[in-house]
């Protein structure tokens, strides 16, 4: 635990050297009144089961929506962080202020330069969320539309951006006291979660993303199934998104589904069929699907929410991926592995043997999951993180990205049908089929452009 001390003293450098004052002042702070405890346990005074780990998330969440969404992305990396920490790391919560409404109403004529009576019929008072990053709050356009409009904080980006920069301190001083930090190669993660935070605080680019989700469902004939809100553009800017408002219920409320759906394993299918439809045939996915971004809507539509996160895949990953799915649906390790390693996942060797054999034991049982067998997933994700061990995997992070969408999904099914095994259901492999029949038709064609 020596390694706490060193960090609470490279803090108290750090706070009398970085540029940003007061913030590394508020940093030096947390950070010593959070990893005291350790220092306690050091001496056999405090919990022994307080760890670096637990220290870390509970600073996160005191410094607020940076250090927050960080400590989310670290719980989203099962494959490089070990289970506990995984796990501490999982109970990282939003933890924010509302915006006080006044202050709502300047944003809206400081980005809009109109006021919000000159825009609005009405606008609630009380927020519908407040996150991290923006405040959601109901209102009725002049026409009497019921729609939302999500808010950004105000001065985020420059708060984020100094977190980041502290971030980075923190991150090279973790890795130069700790195994496990240095192997997850926070400073690459980093890099990463500048670059998606820097994304959802463009709601132009959400607004894109909503209208992409939008033309493709339609494109494919999946509107019945599911739908995103329509944007009114007018009103957006990149601190401003204003949306159709939707009605309904989320996805993890068992009684206010029941009430919509006759058969719950239908809501199960409709969600599974337009995730994976995404993926392959339009190249992009959703890729932040919780139970607060997707609504049963009251006509039995699924209303998809929060477009920050979008998952996009290149052409030749997006093959490799289906080559996988198909392998794993054919129980064939051997296409897996050289799917996998196709993506430059996992490095080409001369004897593939073991490395086939650790993918058909770490993957293939997926195959016949089902929630009256927990253990499964239970196991999964730590196989997972020693196999990219082992083998100095590198594995894409919209792959990851996909395999934290399914572990979402798996808890819907949880909740609405834990017996029901989506690769024996005959109406999926059906949508399967119709999926990637579209899928190789769209493959042929891109083979043959070159040549014509």
């Amino acid at each position: 635990m020596w390694g706490s001390i060193i960090i609470a003293v490279a803090l108290i450098i750090i706070a009398v050297k970085a540029p940003a004052g007061l913030r590394c002042l508020r940093l030096l702070v947390v950070f010593l009144y959070r990893f005291f405890p350790l220092l306690l346990k050091l001496l056999r005074l405090g919990k022994r089961n307080h760890s670096v780990a637990c220290a870390l998330r509970l600073a996160f969440e005191d410094l607020g929506p940076a250090y927050i969404k960080f400590g989310q992305m670290i719980a989203s990396s099962p494959t490089t962080f070990s289970p506990e920490t995984i796990e501490e790391f999982s109970k990282c919560l939003d933890r924010t202020r509302t915006i006080p409404i006044a202050q709502i109403h300047h944003i809206i004529k400081q980005e809009l330069h109109k006021t919000s009576d000159d825009i609005f019929s009405s606008i609630d008072e009380t927020p519908l969320a407040s996150a991290s990053i923006a405040q959601v709050h109901g209102v009725v356009l002049k026409d009497g539309t019921q729609a939302v409009i999500k808010v950004q904080r105000p001065g985020i980006q420059k708060v984020i951006h100094e977190d980041l920069k502290l971030l980075t301190i923190i991150s090279t001083i973790a890795t130069k006291v700790s195994t496990e930090m240095k192997r997850a190669n926070l400073m690459s993660m980093i890099d990463v979660f500048r670059s998606s935070v820097a994304d959802e605080m463009n709601f132009h680019l959400e607004a894109d993303n909503i209208e992409q989700f939008n033309a493709f469902l339609e494109k494919e004939s999946l509107t019945s199934l599911g739908v995103a809100p329509k944007v009114y553009r007018q009103y957006c800017t990149t601190k401003l998104l204003t949306m159709q408002r939707f009605y309904g219920v989320r996805i993890d409320d068992a009684q206010g589904v029941k009430a919509i759906f006759d058969n719950p394993i239908d809501l199960i299918r409709n969600c599974s069929e337009i995730f994976w439809s995404c993926v392959f045939l339009g190249g992009f996915f959703h890729g932040d699907i919780h139970a607060g971004n997707i609504m049963v809507l009251n006509n039995g539509t699924l209303g998809y929410l929060d477009f920050g996160i979008f998952g996009r895949f290149e052409d030749n990953d997006r093959i490799a991926l289906a080559d996988w799915i198909s392998g794993m649906i054919a129980s064939d390790a051997t296409q897996m592995t050289h799917a996998l390693q196709s993506m430059n996942a996992i490095p080409t060797i001369d004897d593939n043997t073991e490395l086939i054999e650790d993918i058909a034991r770490i993957f293939l049982p997926l195959r016949e999951f089902t929630f009256d067998r927990l253990d499964l997933v239970e196991q999964f994700f730590p196989d997972l993180r020693d196999f990219s061990q082992k083998y100095n995997a590198q594995l894409p992070p919209n792959f990851i990205l996909i395999c934290k969408q399914i572990t979402y999904f798996g808890r819907y099914v949880q909740i609405h049908a834990p017996d029901y095994n989506e690769n024996l259901d005959p109406v999926m492999q059906l949508a399967f089929m119709k999926i990637f029949g579209k899928f190789g038709e769209w493959k042929l064609e891109r083979t043959a452009k070159p040549s014509e």
